[in-house]
């Protein structure tokens, strides 16, 4: 299935759903607008803009409707994405919105980030509203840095505790290359970002990341050929040991940028 499939099954359902004079603006970011969609890789996500804040009606309805979504998927992505209404377009803002993650809708959600608003306001896909570059939610750049080396820490450097897990595995055990290929394009595609000012899709990481630490340059051809959709791709014990470290490695090159 295309993203443009997958987005227009998508508004059908929220459009379905939801008021129409509710809805001030669709829009689909994330890898399908950084020109990354992978069919059966990449999950849809989405922004919309409403008039107004949900009520309970409005998110039971919108927790079915992501329900049904999921329950007839079938070989398509999940559909994931936030809730906002206009006053929180590029805040810098605390304020939990509901969201939609691996297609389970959340409505208690949480904080938007600078990241969401940066592929918005250069790379996002106007389905329905205003062109998203016209909305001007350019997060402020240090801002952008700040949240990245943030995320780093607090979620990709946590990651360095699985190694007792796969060093008590045989090394040449078969672990899913989906891991490998989290673990091997995540925390470049940040580095990229703190360093240049650019998101970046997971593919193009995997090569950024491989030109900044070559000795891993292997696992990220891997990771790079398994987003691509190449199903011979396999990951060993081994190789997540050795993704782990080139994890730690990216956060603690991303700490000492300037």
């Amino acid at each position: 299935m295309s993203y443009e499939q997958a987005a227009d099954r998508y508004l059908k359902a929220l459009e379905a759903t939801l008021a129409p004079d509710m809805l001030r603006g669709v829009y689909v970011v994330g890898s399908a607008a950084l020109g990354g969609w992978r069919p059966g890789r990449s999950d849809l996500d989405v922004l919309v803009v409403l008039d107004r804040p949900m009520t309970a009606s409005d998110l039971a309805m919108t927790g079915e409707m992501h329900a049904e979504l999921e329950a007839t998927r079938a070989a398509g992505p999940h559909c994931d994405g936030h809730y906002v209404t206009p006053d929180l377009l590029g805040a810098r803002s605390q304020t939990k919105v509901p969201v939609a993650v691996d297609g389970v809708f959340k409505p208690e959600g949480h904080a938007t980030d600078p990241v969401l608003w940066a592929i918005l306001d250069r790379h996002g896909v106007t389905l329905r509203g205003p062109q998203a570059s016209d909305l001007m939610v350019a997060p402020d750049p240090e801002w952008l840095r700040e949240w990245n080396r943030g995320n780093l820490e607090s979620y990709w450097r946590t990651h360095v505790g699985y190694r007792s897990h796969f060093s008590e595995q045989n090394p040449d055990s078969l672990v899913d290359p989906y891991l490998l290929a989290w673990e091997a394009t995540g925390p470049g595609r940040l580095h990229a970002t703190i360093a240049t000012g650019e998101v970046i899709s997971k593919e193009a990481a995997a090569d950024y990341t491989a030109g900044l630490f070559p000795g891993y340059a292997d696992l990220c051809a891997k990771a790079k050929a398994y987003r691509l959709g190449d199903e011979t791709v396999t990951c060993t014990a081994a190789e997540v040991l050795r993704v782990i470290d080139l994890v730690e490695a990216v956060c603690n090159s991303a700490k000492e940028w300037p």
